[in-house]
């Protein structure tokens, strides 16, 4: 079959507003495709004439669109997954500094102790040292060296104004 039809550029134009995408067609292969819209417009073998060539090409730009489409989503995905492990580890790192405080004030509770000091610390992870960065809160100094102090046991102080 023969076919004189050629590529028509905008049928492959990226639609307004759209960031355009490299053309996925390797160039030696567009070179193909013109010498067949060209100088072999009249000429066609089994399967490989112009129009199949071009038909090939724009399945390709259309999978490889939609690739780039996944991509975005699977990158938003990842960013989705990286903030929530961020969190989470972040979580886990304060409630373990808890129960060691916890643990500290109640040093008849052993196996608490024991089972505190075996727990690995939670690995920290690019986006949750960030965050465990910018969440900290100031401290104001403690009063006494005691982890908690006893409800109405207030230092006093003999000059007291």
């Amino acid at each position: 079959m023969t076919s004189s039809k050629k590529l028509d550029p905008a049928a492959t134009a990226e639609p307004a507003g759209a960031a355009p995408i490299e053309d996925p067609v390797p160039a030696e292969v567009r070179a193909v495709i013109e010498l067949f819209a060209t100088q072999l417009a009249n000429v066609s073998f089994p399967d490989v004439d112009a129009a199949a060539l071009r038909r090939q090409a724009e399945e390709l730009r259309v999978h490889a669109k939609e690739v780039a489409r996944v991509h975005e989503v699977l990158d938003a995905a990842l960013a989705s997954f990286v903030t929530r492990l961020a969190t989470l580890t972040d979580t886990a790192t304060r409630a373990v500094a808890y129960a060691r405080i916890y643990s500290v004030a109640h040093p008849d509770q052993h196996a608490l102790a024991t089972a505190i000091a075996a727990l690995a610390p939670p690995a920290e992870t690019a986006a949750g040292a960030a965050t465990t960065r910018t969440r900290r809160r100031s401290r104001t100094p403690r009063r006494s060296e005691e982890p908690y102090e006893r409800v109405g046991s207030r230092p006093h102080h003999d000059d007291a104004v």
